[in-house]
């Protein structure tokens, strides 16, 4: 039996690997999303951190350099 390929067969054939292929693609930036977003996460409290470290030791060297009124 032999089995005759028509432009109806090779279109849908195209059609099926490029929405598969755009599938995977969309699947691939979700997951990418994903994983930026949890390193994007640890990154800001990193730096919240840092920042509020450095606010602790900028406001005891304002404490310790003002004067006492007398």
């Amino acid at each position: 039996m032999k089995v005759q390929i028509t432009p109806w067969h090779v279109m849908v054939g195209a059609y099926l690997v490029g929405f598969g292929m755009l599938t995977g693609l969309a699947i691939d930036h979700m997951l990418f999303d994903r994983q930026r977003s949890a390193v994007l996460r640890q990154y800001d409290h990193a730096l919240k951190q840092w920042h509020s470290q450095h606010m602790l030791i900028e406001k005891a060297a304002q404490h310790s350099t003002e004067r006492p009124e007398p």
